[in-house]
């Protein structure tokens, strides 16, 4: 399953879960405004940009219709 890292004010995080719903594709949601400790991992990892996505196709930052094609192809085998 496809895993986000978002933030509420969020414009990419928010584009994400859209693509990702019209789609029909489930994911998991972790919010880092709950969670600021991870947040603070992350950074300290160089992942600062949200969201913070991690899949069976890889990870990135930040909205990749791309990377988001990518992953859904992947599921529908």
């Amino acid at each position: 399953m496809i895993k986000l890292y978002t933030r509420k004010l969020c414009a990419e995080c928010a584009s994400t879960k859209l693509y990702l719903k019209a789609k029909r594709v489930p994911y998991e949601e972790v919010s880092l405004d709950q969670n600021p400790a991870l947040f603070d991992q992350f950074k300290k990892e160089g992942k600062a940009r949200t969201p913070i996505v991690t899949s069976s196709v890889g990870d990135w930052l930040g909205f990749s219709p791309k990377k988001l094609g990518e992953y859904v192809r992947s599921q529908q085998k």
